[in-house]
């Protein structure tokens, strides 16, 4: 820059060079604005993907939540995700639910509800990346207690998806959280209720 300003002192009359000397200080003025524009933009576009990494919503979810205190999950050999069971144990044990997975044909008969579940994997390309990657695009779960269907959940990603890479746990979590009652709150509760008696 000092070289550019050098060499328009030697060549330039003095009011081309305070229109010049003007334009090179207006023109570092606007990039630095600008730079500082797409830098919040980008900083607000990450935040929105770690917020929506984190946050998922069911699509469907029919009945209401089912009060179990322990549960019977029949594997699906053909859910090609390694992580989907674990993850989905997880969820139920943070709701209060115990879980025991049971090959199909194999049902323990001491079962206080059943699990059974269906997923599909799709890939694409998360923003900002060139890497194509796998995501869960549709996940079905169904409850049933005593050989009847009391809940259905559905979580499906549609248009943008901004939740789309999120990890199983979180879109199991927002499917669980409404097919489910909170074993965790209601023993917090009768406890309470129990000491103070």
């Amino acid at each position: 820059m000092q070289h550019e300003i050098v060499s328009l002192l030697g060549h330039a009359r003095p009011t081309k060079f305070a229109v010049a000397l003007g334009a090179v200080l207006a023109l570092n003025g606007c990039a630095w604005t600008l730079i500082t524009a797409a830098d919040a933009t980008g900083s607000v576009i990450q935040a929105g993907y770690a917020v929506a990494s984190n946050y998922s919503s069911p699509k469907f979810v029919t009945g209401q939540p089912v009060n179990l205190t322990s549960i019977c999950i029949e594997n699906n050999p053909l859910v090609p995700s390694a992580d989907f069971v674990p993850s989905l144990q997880l969820v139920l044990a943070r709701r209060g639910v115990r879980s025991d997975v049971y090959s199909p044909g194999t049902e323990p008969v001491n079962c206080e509800g059943r699990l059974v579940y269906n997923a599909s994997i799709d890939f694409g390309r998360p923003t900002f990346s060139d890497d194509s990657r796998a995501y869960l695009s549709t996940i079905n779960l169904t409850i049933l207690k005593q050989n009847h269907i009391a809940v259905t959940g559905r979580y499906e990603v549609h248009g943008l998806g901004t939740d789309r890479y999120s990890s199983a746990e979180v879109k199991l979590k927002g499917l669980v959280e409404n097919m489910l009652v909170d074993q965790t709150q209601a023993r917090g509760w009768f406890a309470s209720v129990s000491n103070s008696q």
